[in-house]
C-alpha cells in the first residue's frame, strides 16, 4: 500500500498581496469596546509610576532613562543597520542561486524568493528580547529588594538598591532600542532596502512607529509609512527629510517610553516580575518585525506592479 503525497500549491502574488491587506486592516481597524479597558490600565500606570517615583533617586533615574531613549531615538535607525552585515545577507541569496551583489538585485527577485532567504527573524528577535526582558527584570527586582532592606535574589542587597535600578533601566532601554532598530533594518535589508541610507531611514524609523503602536494610533502610524513611500517617490529634499527624522524621532521617543514604562512595572513585581518581563520583551520584539516585515513586502509588491502604495492594487493582481 502506497501512501499518495500532494505538494501544496505554490504561493502566488495574488496570496502575498491578499495577506499583506488581511494584515493591514487588523491593524488600521479599532475596537471601541477596549477603550475603556485601556484607559483604565493607563490611569493604573500612571497612579503606580507617581507612586514609586517618590522614592528617593527614583525621579532620577527616570529622566536618564528619558534622555537615553530620546538621543537614541533622534540617531534614527542608522546605527542599528550599520550593525546588518549586508555582506551575510547577499550570501544567503547567492547559496539559493540568485546573483545578488547589491540591493537592487533583491528588488528584481520574487517575494518567495525573499521569504526564502530571511532567516527566522520573528524568532530569533524576541527569543533574544526574552532573556533581554528576564535578566533586566531579574536585576530590578534584586534593586527593589535593596531599596525596601530585603534580601537581594542575586546576593547584592549591600549595593544601592536606586543604582541596580538605574543601570538595569538605562540598559535595558539601550538594548530595546537597539535591538528594535536592527530588527527593522535586518527585515527591509532582505527586501532589498539599505537602511544605512538617510532617506531610508525616515521611512524604517515610521515602521518602527507601526511596530509600537497600540491599538488607537496604529492607523496614524501606518497613514504615516504610506505618505513617506510616496513622497519617496516624488524625492524629498534633505531639509525636509531632516524635519520628518525629527518628527518621527520624537513619537517613537513616546511609544518606547510607554512600552519600557509597562514593562518597567512589572519587572518589579517580585519574581513574577521576571517571567512577565521576558514575555513582554519578546512580544514588543514579535510586533516590531511582523510590522517591518509586513510593509517591506507591501512596499515591494507594489513596486514590483507599479502600483502607488497610497492606492489598492488592481484586481487582475490580487485575483489569483
Amino acid at each position: 500500500m502506497t501512501a499518495e503525497t500532494t505538494e501544496a500549491a505554490p504561493v502566488t502574488d495574488a496570496d502575498q498581496w491578499r495577506e499583506v491587506q488581511e494584515w493591514k486592516e487588523r491593524v488600521t481597524s479599532t475596537s471601541p469596546l477596549l477603550s475603556p479597558l485601556r484607559d483604565s490600565v493607563g490611569e493604573i500606570r500612571a497612579l503606580v509610576q507617581s507612586g514609586l517615583r517618590r522614592v528617593p533617586g527614583i525621579q532620577q533615574v527616570d529622566d536618564g532613562v528619558h534622555d537615553v531613549l530620546h538621543q537614541l531615538a533622534a540617531a534614527g535607525a542608522g546605527a542599528g543597520a550599520a550593525t546588518v552585515r549586508r555582506d551575510a545577507v547577499f550570501a544567503r541569496y547567492r547559496g539559493l542561486g540568485h546573483d545578488v551583489t547589491d540591493f537592487k538585485d533583491i528588488r528584481r527577485l520574487e517575494v518567495t524568493d525573499v521569504q526564502a532567504a530571511m532567516p527566522r527573524l520573528d524568532l530569533a528577535y524576541p527569543a533574544f528580547a526574552a532573556v533581554q526582558g528576564g535578566t533586566t527584570s531579574l536585576l530590578l527586582t534584586s534593586g527593589a529588594t535593596a531599596i525596601t532592606g530585603g534580601a537581594s535574589l542575586l546576593g547584592i542587597g549591600g549595593l544601592p538598591g536606586v543604582a541596580v535600578i538605574a543601570a538595569s533601566l538605562t540598559g535595558d532601554a539601550l538594548l530595546t532600542v537597539a535591538t528594535c532598530t536592527r530588527a527593522v533594518a535586518h527585515v527591509g535589508a532582505y527586501y532589498g532596502y539599505d537602511v544605512t541610507k538617510r532617506s531610508e531611514q525616515v521611512l524604517a524609523l515610521a515602521v518602527l512607529a507601526v511596530g509600537l503602536s497600540s491599538e488607537a494610533d496604529a492607523p496614524g502610524a501606518y497613514e504615516e509609512v504610506s505618505g513617506l513611500i510616496s513622497q519617496a517617490a516624488e524625492g524629498v529634499k534633505k531639509k525636509r527629510r531632516q524635519r520628518q527624522l525629527r518628527r518621527l524621532a520624537a513619537a517613537v521617543h513616546q511609544r518606547l517610553l510607554s512600552q519600557i514604562g509597562q514593562r518597567e512595572l512589572a519587572q518589579l513585581v517580585p519574581v513574577a516580575g521576571i517571567g512577565i518581563g521576558a514575555v513582554l520583551s519578546a512580544r514588543l520584539l514579535g510586533r516590531v518585525v511582523d510590522a517591518a516585515e509586513h510593509l517591506y513586502r507591501e512596499r515591494f509588491l507594489h513596486e514590483k506592479y507599479d502600483v502607488p502604495f497610497a492606492e489598492d492594487p488592481p484586481d487582475w493582481v490580487t485575483v489569483g
